[in-house]
C-alpha cells in the first residue's frame, strides 16, 4: 500500500515549504503504524450505463441526477461502482491517539487519508490494466459528495455493492461511512481515451476539460 508523504503533508496544511525534519519523521512513523494496522479491501461491479435526454443517469438499478457526473461520464457506455476501505485498524489507532496525543492523532488522520487515496489509485490502475485488453479506458473516480452528486446516494450505492458484507463498509446513524477511511466512487468506461489523470481533476490543470467535475 503506497502512502504519498507529500500528500499527507498537504492534508496537514503544508504547502511550498513542506514539513521540517521532525514533522517528516512523525509522518513516516505514522505511515508505518497505519500500514501495520490497515487491512485494505475493495469491491467493484460493472454495469451498463444510460444517460437520458433530460440528464437522468441510470446504472446498477439506481437513478442519479448530477450535471457534474453527467459531464464526467460523457461518451461512456458502462460504469464501475467501486468501494474501498482500510478497515477498522486505522480507526482504532486514531481513536487511541486522540486521547493520548492530539498532534499525533492529526498526523495519523492525514497519513490514513493519503493511504486510502493511494490504495484506490492502485486498485484503479489494476482495473485499467485488465480493461486495456478490451480497448476500454477508465475515467477518474467520481464520489458521492463531489460536485452536485449528493451524499444521500450512499445508502443505495453501498446496498448495490453489498459493501457491508463484502468489505465491511456501512453507514452510521448519522450517515457517516465506517470504517472512517473508506471511499465510494463511480468510474466511467469508454472506448474514448480522455487522457484524464487517475488522481482526478485536482491533479489536472486543464480547466476547460469537458469531463471536469
Amino acid at each position: 500500500m503506497t502512502i504519498d508523504f507529500k500528500e499527507a503533508a498537504r492534508y496537514l496544511g503544508y504547502r511550498n515549504a513542506g514539513p521540517d525534519a521532525a514533522a517528516m519523521k512523525l509522518i513516516e512513523e505514522c505511515a508505518t503504524a497505519v500500514r501495520n494496522e490497515a487491512e485494505p479491501k475493495h469491491i467493484c461491479r460493472r454495469f451498463d450505463l444510460e444517460i437520458t435526454d433530460d440528464g437522468v443517469i441510470r446504472a446498477g438499478g439506481l437513478e442519479m441526477k448530477s450535471r457534474s457526473l453527467e459531464r464526467n461520464l460523457t461518451g461512456c457506455g458502462e460504469v464501475i461502482f467501486f468501494a474501498a476501505t482500510l478497515g477498522n485498524g486505522p480507526d482504532m489507532l486514531m481513536n487511541r491517539y486522540s486521547k493520548l496525543s492530539i498532534s499525533k492523532a492529526a498526523v495519523l488522520q492525514a497519513v490514513a487519508a493519503a493511504a486510502i487515496e493511494g490504495y484506490c489509485n492502485e486498485c484503479q490502475r489494476n482495473i485499467e490494466e485488465k480493461l486495456a485488453a478490451e480497448n476500454i479506458y477508465v475515467r477518474p473516480r467520481f464520489s458521492p459528495g463531489y460536485g452536485d452528486l449528493p451524499l444521500t446516494l450512499q445508502p443505495d450505492f453501498l446496498r448495490v455493492l453489498n459493501a457491508q458484507k463484502t468489505v465491511g463498509i456501512y453507514l452510521s446513524e448519522g450517515g457517516i461511512m465506517l470504517p472512517e477511511k473508506s471511499v465510494t466512487a463511480l468510474m466511467g468506461l469508454s472506448h474514448e481515451n480522455s487522457r484524464c489523470h487517475i488522481e482526478g481533476c485536482e491533479a489536472c490543470g486543464k480547466t476547460d476539460c469537458a469531463y471536469r467535475r
